[in-house]
């Protein structure tokens, strides 16, 4: 497992970037933070399914739809998780408060 360090937060020991490579640094952050964004509205949406009132008759009717959107998600998951893995990382469960 890999060890995150830290980085200043002051000015100092910093080289201050400027011209297109400040511009694409900035890009990629942005990129990074719209990324993360993106796996936070994912999981906040499949929170708000529940399948639990439907009767049997609509769940047999959609059966075929919610196991297509639930084996794409299966497969998304998996590849983001072993693309983190891949590198040496650990994804840790978030425990409970």
């Amino acid at each position: 497992m890999r060890s995150i360090s830290a980085v200043p937060t002051s000015g100092a020991g910093r080289a201050k970037l400027a011209g297109p490579r400040a511009t694409l640094d900035r890009l990629r952050t942005r990129d990074r933070i719209e990324t993360i964004a993106r796996l936070r509205a994912a999981v906040r949406a499949l929170g708000d399914v529940d399948v639990s009132g439907w009767d049997d008759s609509t769940l047999t009717e959609h059966l075929d739809e919610i196991s297509q959107a639930l084996c794409g998600i299966d497969a998304e998951l998996t590849r983001v998780a072993e693309a983190v893995r891949a590198r040496g990382f650990r994804i840790d469960e978030q425990r409970a408060a």
